[in-house]
């Protein structure tokens, strides 16, 4: 289970997801040989995507959002992951609980060289529709994620020019830093990123507006080992600075068996 973790946990950022929207990542590559030497661009290709599960299998989460006064309000959902040979990534989630939402779910399929959909599915409709063009930066349901992020439409190595800045601690872990600069339309000026440079994990991720203030914070919480030694964080936290507001991903189950095909059309959004 400890393997399967590591490779589901993610950073979802930025889709960013910017991908849900992308959002722990999890190493490729470890260790601090020529450190000096690299270049920003080098450090993201350590890092694997910028989703906030990947890989194939499926996962349970505990999505808890928290309003500007503290109140939260925890769902459960269900996530299913699947990867083709020619790199595109489908993913789908499905609403547990409360009853309110149980059943809402949402379905994008990114990569492998073609047109990003993402489409969603509410009970209460009846019906889905496809979320295109400005509506994918909108936040998804309540969350400070936006559709792009959680679905993963974007990585910040294709979507994203890299400058390395001057190295820094952050709670005890020296970390590369960077500033990611959208080469394509985005509602961030630039993006700030610590990478722990012993396990090129992102430790924390701030998103700026164009007046040059943090919009919103990813940071990935609560690192531990797991049975292969390897270091992951288990709780994902996207906080909305202007609005007070916070989200909080915890990874319950993971599964690594196979997703059927099936999981990722228009037409399973309707089965109830």
């Amino acid at each position: 289970m400890g393997s399967a973790k590591a490779a589901l946990a993610r950073v979802a950022a930025c889709a960013l997801l910017t991908g849900l929207l992308a959002v722990a990542c999890v190493p490729l590559a470890s260790g601090r040989a020529g450190a000096a030497d690299l270049t920003a661009q080098q450090i993201l290709d350590k890092i694997e995507g910028t989703t906030m599960l990947t890989g194939n299998g499926s996962a349970t989460i505990e999505l808890i959002t928290e309003n500007k006064r503290g109140q939260q309000r925890s769902n459960k959902l269900k996530v299913y992951r699947a990867k083709d040979s020619d790199g595109t990534d489908k993913q789908l989630l499905e609403y547990l609980s409360p009853a309110d939402v149980a059943g809402t779910k949402l379905l994008s399929i990114t990569g492998g060289g073609q047109e990003s959909q993402i489409w969603l599915f509410m009970p209460a409709l009846g019906r889905e529709r496809r979320i295109a063009g400005t509506e994918t930066r909108s936040k998804f349901m309540g969350t400070d994620f936006t559709y792009e992020e959680i679905s993963g439409g974007s990585t910040y190595k294709e979507n994203y020019k890299a400058e390395r800045l001057a190295d820094e601690d952050l709670g005890g872990r020296g970390c590369y830093v960077l500033r990611l600069t959208p080469s394509t339309e985005s509602d961030y000026a630039y993006v700030k990123m610590w990478v722990w440079r012993d396990e090129f994990i992102p430790l924390k991720i701030e998103f700026y507006n164009k007046d040059g203030k943090v919009r919103k914070v990813l940071s990935n919480l609560d690192l531990k080992k797991n049975s292969k030694g390897k270091w992951e964080p288990s709780t994902l936290e996207m906080s909305d600075v202007a609005a007070g507001t916070k989200t909080i991903i915890k990874i319950l189950e993971i599964s690594e068996k196979p997703v059927s095909d099936e999981y990722f059309t228009v037409r399973y959004l309707r089965r109830r």
